[in-house]
């Protein structure tokens, strides 16, 4: 594009529009009243990938077995998923030629042997290296941290501290904290993630040095990408922002 407005727009149009034609999900924890008119969504396990047909830009791979507690009560199930599904994705990419952006997890950070989720989420970005590296499978991994927002699970065993405190507010229950709330976390919204998914996989509008032309670039990671705040807030910091939110009376 000669107008480096033009590019701008064009960047803009492909974003709106990046998010637009098939879902996999076999609904063990999402709700169809989550659904995005104009999506086609496919009820189905991540291992049947294989049958998908058509061309695609890029596939998020965001299935998994992701909490900890369900992982030690079905720890064969969370390796099915998190690893074995992982690998039928990456096969799939491999034999169409697209490219996969996995959400890794910031368990990577602590031992993998702590529970049987933060081993396999692990093993996947093993399985997304080992493709990256032997099979030239273009895949980016993107590291989540704590992730809250709209249309989170609020209630139940997939539920995460944010959520379950939501939804305690709305029942006019007092708030529960485990522990003494000094755990400390890296809280970010799902609107962060989204941008960070986005970029990772279709690239940034960047000025060139010394003029007013926009690019727009896709890097590279050998490792991952960590989409975190890079700040982080104990349960109880947590706590006193929903105070000032809601009031004094949360206990």
């Amino acid at each position: 594009y000669g107008d480096h407005r033009d590019l701008h727009k064009e960047y803009r149009r492909q974003r709106q529009m990046c998010i637009r034609d098939r879902v996999l999900d076999d609904h063990s924890t999402g709700d169809r009243k989550n659904h995005i008119k104009g999506v086609k969504y496919i009820h189905t396990d991540i291992e049947t990938i294989e049958y998908l047909k058509g061309e695609y830009d890029v596939c998020y791979h965001l299935g998994a077995v992701s909490r900890v507690q369900p992982s030690f009560d079905e720890p064969t199930e969370c390796f099915r998923v998190n690893v074995k599904g992982t690998e039928s994705v990456m096969e799939w990419a491999r034999h169409n030629n697209i490219k996969v952006v996995y959400a890794g997890s910031s368990s990577k950070h602590h031992d993998p042997t702590d529970s049987p989720y933060a081993m396999y989420k692990y093993l996947g970005e093993e399985v997304c290296k080992l493709y990256r590296t032997t099979f030239d499978v273009d895949v980016e991994i993107c590291r989540f941290y704590n992730v809250y927002g709209p249309k989170e699970i609020v209630d139940g065993d997939w539920a995460a501290v944010i959520g379950i405190w939501r939804n305690q507010i709305i029942k006019k229950e007092p708030i529960t904290i485990v522990g003494d709330g000094k755990q400390k976390r890296d809280f970010t919204h799902v609107c962060d993630i989204c941008d960070g998914l986005y970029t990772v996989a279709f690239g940034r509008e960047r000025h060139l040095s010394n003029s007013h032309h926009i690019g727009v670039f896709c890097e590279k990671h050998e490792d991952a990408w960590e989409l975190g705040t890079g700040v982080n807030h104990s349960v109880i910091d947590v706590f006193n922002f929903f105070r000032e939110r809601f009031g004094e009376d949360l206990e």
